[in-house]
Order: structure tokens, then C-alpha cells, then sequence
């Protein structure tokens, strides 16, 4: 059995034969929980105070930055380097976007993207089973662009994240932005944690929207 749990913002706990966390925020940063999580591995994709807070996980994981490639057990990761803003991070940077593949399960997650991938990274995203993209515009791609690139990629779940959460400090856009593009069948609202199979995984396209 694998899990996704949501611990607000970019933050996302997955689990399974290990457990890993992107993005650890601290919490009172951003006006959220503090994530109350254990893991064996950390990936961070950027180096900003709402990405990066390592400190917060309990379980001495090993924490993943530039390091582009690696394996572990049931476990294997890639990395590939965007931008934060639209002027190849002038302004705010570069992003890493990972993809781990646990358990035969593969999970993309986007960081702080700020602009319309490269071609070299829409084909390093096709054939992803979950993809978590921001999609709320301050600081990253806003819902439109968020659409447009996972029409192009296609993953089978998509999962919105660095959207407005009440309390949060950050005034982003609203998820509802986001979800206006699909069907409202392919949307499915799973709290704060899902458990799945691989089995279980949907044949058509889905939009998982997770909530605290």
C-alpha cells in the first residue's frame, strides 16, 4: 500500500516500501502547521524559506538537492534544472524538478515553477503517474500555463499544490482557478491523505486535490 500525504503549500509526504517528503515548510512561515512527518529522504527543489525547511522532518533522512540521479532500494530519482521566473532565474533563480519512481510508481514534482518548460523537460515529465505543479501564479506559473503544460504532458494524476490555503500569508490564487479547465467527474477532492495501490490507480485521467 502507498500513501500521499499533504502537509500544506508544496509540501507532500509519500510513502510506501520507504517514505520521502518534497518541499518541507516550516509552518509558522507561512501561517500553517508545522508538517509533523518522518521520512528516509528529502527532496528539495529550491533553496526559499517555503521549500527547504529540512529541519521540520523527524527520521535523520537523507536530504537530495543537485544530486541528479540515485537509488535506493524500491526507490530511484532524476532531476532536471528549470527556472523560477520567466528570465532563465535572473530574478528569482533555478528550480530542480525531480521525478521518483517508488514501488513502480513514478511522482513528478514541479518546485517553484515560474515559466513554460523547456522541451527537454516536458519529455523528462511524459508517462508520470502523479504530477504536483503549482498553479497559483505568485511567484510561479499561474492556473492557465499549470492547464497548458499538463495537456501537454498528460501524467494520469494531477495533483495542484502552492495555491491560497486559508491562513496562509502568501495571497496565491485560489486551486478553484486551476480546476475550472477539467471535467468536474475528473476531479476528486481526497483530504488530507489518499492510500493506494498501484492497481488502484485510475485508467482515465484524474485531478487529486488535496486539502489540510
Amino acid at each position: 500500500m502507498n500513501y500521499i500525504k499533504y502537509h500544506g503549500h508544496s509540501c507532500f509526504e509519500i510513502g510506501g516500501s520507504l517514505v520521502f517528503i518534497f518541499d518541507p515548510h516550516d509552518g509558522k512561515s507561512l501561517g500553517l502547521p508545522v508538517p509533523d512527518a518522518k521520512a528516509d529522504f528529502i527532496f528539495v527543489s529550491h533553496e526559499h524559506f517555503d521549500h527547504n525547511a529540512v529541519h521540520v522532518v523527524r527520521g535523520l533522512p537523507k536530504v537530495i538537492r543537485d544530486d541528479c540521479s540515485g537509488s535506493f532500494k524500491n526507490m530511484k530519482y532524476q532531476c532536471i534544472k528549470e527556472y523560477h521566473d520567466e528570465s532563465h532565474g535572473a530574478e528569482r533563480g533555478e528550480i530542480r524538478v525531480f521525478k521518483v519512481e517508488l514501488d513502480g510508481i513514478s511522482f513528478a514534482h514541479l518546485g517553484d515553477l515560474g515559466h513554460y518548460p523547456e522541451k527537454e523537460t516536458i519529455d523528462f515529465l511524459r508517462g508520470t503517474d502523479f504530477i504536483f505543479i503549482p498553479v497559483g501564479s505568485v511567484y510561479t506559473i499561474d492556473s492557465k500555463r499549470a492547464y497548458e503544460i499538463i495537456k501537454e504532458v498528460s501524467p494520469r494524476i494531477t495533483v495542484p499544490m502552492h495555491f491560497y490555503t486559508k491562513g496562509l500569508k502568501i495571497k496565491l490564487e485560489p486551486v478553484e482557478n486551476f480546476l475550472q479547465y477539467f471535467e468536474k467527474d475528473r476531479i476528486k477532492k481526497v483530504g488530507r491523505e489518499k492510500r493506494f495501490t498501484k492497481e488502484d490507480l485510475p485508467k482515465e485521467k484524474e485531478v487529486w486535490v488535496f486539502s489540510l
